[in-house]
């Protein structure tokens, strides 16, 4: 007898990708939602019934499509199994998945700051390994121009900062020089707009919450927020959740707090960005969608009333191989396509263009997967002014399963 909630089981959003272990082949689930802290490895023949877990689809239908698959017969009470598995490894949509939720949501929701969720992996933990780091990092960059003081917005990666070292190194060490030349007048506020990796509702979330990190708490501006979020005639502050485990905010603080010389310094106003993919299915300007031209509006009114303000994007580019749904492993044709891609793409934003730069990408149906399409197309948008190619980059992992571009640009 099936369980109740897996007559019909539904697959949460996971993130698969395929490892080795021990010689063997699996398929790694990670949740981009911070629910589950570790992957889950499931064998290949578990991760395709897993896969057709839609929602719609029995257990006598997943029993069928197996035998399609496979060719071998396999009883109910096996698929059953399988799910009962999946369910107490809280991987589908169940009662069990949900009640963890809920409280997992409402002890988070209690929290008057937001604890770190990358600390010790994307970055050390520890706050004089952190700074051996952030400076190992700064010593690696090359350039030597300088700005005229706080720029208005800056475009920094978010893989985390063994992969990034170089540009991150190159886009911070111009902000360091820069500002030691001529510091801001005033604490200045930096609104740092992230591609928010897990389930969101709405396409941006404000938070109350001060952020945490191994140097200090970061103030985060509530007045600012709730302004904006009024102006944008937003829910509240939108889907204040979506900033739970979203590490792509979080990787700036520490470089934030370095750069001016402690979290006092400074206030932030983090912003979470959702996928814009009803623009890209239709092909139309994200300006269509009436809730991301109000918030445009708005913070380009922000940012009109601020004297000392910067727009911050942290954004990756493209995202290839198998990995990410790829069919062949990534090799140098491959990448030298995508950065040619990459570059043509960037060329809008460096002109200003941020309707050019969105009709880019969606022209090619987002193909290379560019996670940081919606907080590169917002600052664009908001600033329409031309920016500076700082750096860009490629990660390739080594047996070619993925890859991953990022820039940094400065305006």
């Amino acid at each position: 007898m099936t369980e109740p909630g897996l007559e019909y089981p539904k697959l949460r959003r996971l993130e698969p990708f395929p490892v080795k272990q021990q010689g063997q082949d699996f398929i790694a689930l990670s949740d981009p939602e911070g629910y589950l802290r570790d992957a889950v490895l499931l064998s290949p023949v578990a991760f395709f019934v897993a896969s057709l877990c839609d929602g719609r689809r029995s257990v006598r239908d997943l029993q069928t499509a197996y035998v399609r698959r496979f060719v071998d017969i396999i009883p109910s009470s096996k698929i059953e199994e399988m799910l009962q598995q999946f369910d107490e490894r809280l991987l589908l949509d169940t009662e069990r998945y949900r009640s963890l939720k809920r409280r997992f949501d409402q002890e988070y929701l209690a929290l008057p700051n937001r604890p770190m969720t990358r600390a010790g992996m994307a970055y050390a933990a520890q706050p004089r390994e952190l700074l051996d780091e952030l400076s190992s990092i700064l010593s690696l960059a090359g350039g030597k121009e300088e700005l005229d003081g706080l720029p208005r917005s800056v475009i920094a990666p978010h893989i985390d900062l063994a992969r990034g070292a170089r540009c991150y190194g190159e886009i911070y060490s111009l902000l360091f020089r820069s500002l030691r030349r001529r510091p801001p007048q005033e604490r200045p506020l930096v609104v740092i707009l992230g591609t928010c990796h897990g389930e969101m509702e709405g396409p941006f979330a404000l938070t109350s919450k001060n952020y945490l990190t191994p140097l200090g708490l970061v103030e985060t501006d509530l007045a600012a927020a709730v302004e904006l979020a009024r102006q944008s005639d937003m829910d509240g502050l939108g889907d204040e959740l979506s900033h739970r485990s979203e590490h792509s905010i979080e990787i700036q603080m520490p470089f934030l707090v370095a750069l001016f010389g402690g979290p006092e310094n400074f206030t932030a106003l983090p912003v979470t960005c959702n996928s814009f993919v009803a623009s890209l299915e239709s092909r139309t300007s994200p300006q269509e969608e009436a809730e991301i031209a109000a918030f445009a509006t708005a913070l380009s009114g922000l940012v009109q009333s601020r004297q000392s303000v910067m727009l911050l994007a942290s954004a990756d580019l493209a995202h290839v191989g198998p990995r990410f749904g790829g069919r062949l492993p990534v090799d140098k044709p491959i990448m030298v396509s995508v950065s040619f891609k990459d570059r043509a793409m960037l060329a809008k934003v460096e002109e200003g263009d941020a309707e050019g730069f969105f009709a880019y990408v969606a022209a090619e149906g987002n193909a290379r997967h560019i996670c940081g399409l919606s907080p590169i197309y917002t600052i664009t948008k908001v600033l329409a002014a031309p920016s500076r190619l700082v750096h860009y980059e490629q990660w390739v992992e080594p047996d070619g399963n993925s890859a991953v571009t990022f820039a940094a640009l400065v305006s």
